[in-house]
């Protein structure tokens, strides 16, 4: 026999908007919002291995599908690119400094969505995947998702360190003509943030001397690499900066003939990407 309970439904008409909020709702009789990240599990294991140029695919991203759960009505993503790598020197007897490469841009939006519905995320990665002693380094990967209710979303890599014919005073920062210089870092989204640039620090002593260098950050997730060298000394860009941190650059500061240094720039961090749903 058919009950009461069986046939009596309660529509959504029947709610004024706003009318229920958490206080009239028994704790666990909602559906609990989800979280998955997607991004190169190589990157999580060797963080530094990138020091001796054998470490395979750390900077490599990652592109995988993704299935919208059952009873998840509403999705947020959140990107961020593969930051800038390094910069090198293209002599090995030479005082000179560079700015380090900018940290990843971030890009978030919010979409309805239904469950069964797929969508294609990448996370970005960083080139390269070893040391480079070429003076200019490389501008990271983007970052992007596909799918329903979205329209070319993503985000461009970080900034590339540079130096060139530099000399001892280098070059304060290098973000001409790239995201992280006030250029459109994100598309398709609700909001996003510039990754922070790489910069040289300046010494008042000498100017081959106690030099520091840093490369920029990825917002809200990042933190930064540094290096400094010394009279007679060089620096190589040694650890990646995960997640999507910029790459260190090389420091080298004496003209001494019997050294021989080459400072080497380092990669940067490899892209990411959070997905939360309910």
């Amino acid at each position: 026999m058919a009950s009461y309970a069986s046939f009596k439904k309660i529509r959504g008409s029947q709610i004024e908007d706003n009318s229920i909020d958490t206080a009239k709702v028994q704790a666990g009789a909602t559906f609990q919002l989800g979280e998955q990240w997607v991004y190169s599990e190589r990157g999580m294991r060797c963080h530094a291995c990138s020091n001796n140029g054998s470490c395979c695919c750390m900077q490599c991203g990652k592109c995988c599908q993704w299935s919208v759960p059952s009873k998840a009505s509403r999705v947020t993503f959140e990107i961020w690119s593969g930051g800038g790598s390094g910069a090198g020197h293209t002599c090995c007897n030479c005082c000179s400094f560079s700015a380090g490469g900018s940290g990843g841009n971030y890009a978030k939006k919010t979409i309805d969505t239904a469950p069964g519905c797929e969508y294609t995320v990448c996370a970005g990665g960083s080139y390269r995947c070893n040391r480079r002693f070429d003076c200019g380094g490389s501008i990271g990967c983007k970052s992007y998702i596909t799918g329903f209710n979205l329209s070319n979303f993503c985000v461009v890599g970080g900034c590339r360190g540079w130096m060139c014919n530099g000399d001892a005073w280098g070059p304060r920062t290098f973000n001409s003509g790239c995201a992280n210089s006030c250029i459109c870092s994100y598309f398709g989204a609700d909001m996003g943030v510039n990754g922070s640039t790489g910069y040289k620090m300046g010494t008042s002593i000498c100017r081959c001397h106690g030099q520091e260098m840093n490369g920029g950050e990825a917002p809200f997730i990042g933190i930064n690499y540094g290096g400094t060298a010394s009279e007679y000394w060089c620096t190589c860009g040694c650890y990646s900066a995960m997640w999507a941190g910029g790459g260190q650059s090389g420091l080298s500061t004496y003209c001494d003939t019997a050294q021989k240094c080459c400072a080497a720039g380092g990669p940067a961090g490899a892209g990411i990407v959070r997905i939360t749903f309910g």
